[in-house]
């Protein structure tokens, strides 16, 4: 017995429509796995101990430099610790700042470098909500703007979507006044 098709009982618009669900599926699937590619990226570079700044390595004999940079990436806090914790020091949260440019000015992708500039943007929120600074000569206009487009991305963390709503809170009030 020969079988039949089922394609000749779907007319041709049907049959359109399905095929375009199957690429809008993969096209989602792609856009799910790039945001998830980035929250991925994001977790990791948070978790990392911030490294120790160049220029104070340089300063050092180059043996006790090595050293000094091993040991402060075993024994520092993470970036994300100290990105949340309001008692961090002024001087932490800018050379995260800077090692967020920096990571900004090595990225060899759009994702690296997205994650480098949510890093970025983190210092600079969290400068203006604990210590009611501002680390950066963008207006409070625009630094708002900034903080809501990447308080809208999926791929942003929590703690980092609050630090960043709480600064774009800030923004706004300052931006008032």
């Amino acid at each position: 017995m020969k079988e039949e098709s089922a394609a000749h009982d779907i007319n041709p618009e049907q049959l359109k429509r399905l095929f375009s669900i199957g690429r809008d599926t993969k096209r989602s699937d792609r856009r799910t796995g790039r945001s998830q590619q980035k929250a991925d990226m994001l977790c990791r570079s948070l978790s990392q101990p911030l490294p120790l700044d160049r220029s104070q390595i340089d300063m050092l004999p180059s043996a006790l430099g090595q050293l000094c940079h091993s040991i402060g990436r075993l024994a520092g806090e993470t970036i994300s610790e100290l990105l949340t914790n309001p008692s961090s020091d002024i001087a932490a949260i800018r050379r995260i700042k800077r090692y967020g440019k920096g990571l900004s000015a090595q990225a060899k992708s759009t994702a690296e470098n997205d994650v480098a500039i949510a890093i970025y943007y983190a210092a600079i929120a969290h400068a203006l909500v604990f210590h009611d600074r501002r680390i950066t000569r963008f207006s409070f206009e625009r630094l708002e703007s900034s903080f809501s487009c990447l308080i809208k991305e999926k791929w942003i963390s929590k703690d980092l979507s609050v630090l960043l709503k709480a600064a774009g809170k800030c923004c706004k009030e300052k931006a008032r006044s």
